[in-house]
């Protein structure tokens, strides 16, 4: 069965590693009913809804977006939407990173508290958008295409920062602490893979008892926090094995200092050891 009616998406060619840089966009027209997750995201997103309607969910809070809403995805925090199942969204999407982009975010009021703006000028916005992805389509000097695009990302900041400080001031909620604290051992995870980490370490970290916090990252992830940690520092294996570190340095740049015991994990994982996948790897090039 189709996911979406229609669907386009074009990418950076030349995305500058550190720098803000956008890395692609797309426009899509979900069927209804259509969603993606519960998941956690590596880099940030910023959806524009141009029809319809559907439900952003994040930090244990649920948003009915329509047509003229934003919605703000951040990395490693729990995220799910949905489609309306009687009037599905259609919305553009401009995915991006980069480490000052946090900053500059929160600096105009839009942090994962508050990741929904209201009311967007949907012209502009549509301008900025369509400059974004004229940009990218400058194959032949692509370096010059990856800067024009982070000059509209930054517009489109502006724009959405001025809708946040200024009309739509935002109101303050408390979220619950369970759900910021969820975020945060995912953070921690995500962020922390190389490290020496144990599930009394974490649940000490964010004053949780061990077995309470097991059950609410379990209900938000499907996963048990250590189960977590280990696809983790797999997948940045899987990465690494790509270059020429050592087995056993890529054993110690994702937290294990035993390479014997890392490679059978890995083996566990994989069902392959980290040579024969390595192997493998440059088998396909």
């Amino acid at each position: 069965m189709e996911s979406h009616h229609s669907y386009s998406l074009i990418l950076n060619a030349a995305p500058l590693k550190g720098e803000m840089s956008v890395l692609f966009s797309g426009r899509g027209e979900p069927v209804a009913g259509h969603f993606i997750g519960p998941a956690v995201h590596d880099i940030y997103l910023i959806h524009i809804v141009l029809e319809g309607e559907g439900q952003f969910e994040t930090l244990g809070k649920t948003y009915t977006c329509r047509a003229g809403d934003a919605f703000i995805i951040f990395p490693d925090i729990l995220v799910r939407y949905e489609a309306s199942a009687s009037d599905p969204w259609k919305y553009m999407w401009v995915g991006f990173s980069g480490e000052l982009v946090e900053t500059a975010l929160s600096s105009v009021g839009i942090t994962p508290d508050f990741a929904v703006v209201r009311n967007c000028p949907m012209p502009a916005i549509q301008k900025m958008f369509r400059s974004i992805r004229k940009s990218m389509d400058k194959t032949n000097v692509p370096v010059l295409g990856n800067m024009e695009a982070s000059g509209w990302l930054r517009l489109l900041f502006y724009e959405l920062g001025r809708l946040q400080l200024t009309e739509n001031a935002p109101v303050q909620v408390p979220v619950a602490r369970s759900y910021r604290q969820i975020d945060q051992a995912i953070r921690l995870l995500s962020l922390q893979y190389g490290q020496q980490l144990s599930i009394e370490s974490i649940a000490q970290t964010l004053g949780y008892h061990r077995a309470h916090l097991t059950r609410l990252f379990k209900e938000a992830t499907g996963l048990p926090p250590m189960q977590y940690l280990l696809k983790v520092r797999m997948k940045k294996a899987e990465e690494l094995l790509e270059g020429e570190l050592t087995v056993a340095q890529i054993a110690s740049s994702v937290g294990y200092n035993d390479p014997l015991f890392f490679t059978k994990q890995f083996h566990k994982w994989s069902g392959q050891s980290p040579t024969d996948f390595r192997k493998a790897l440059r088998g396909r090039i």
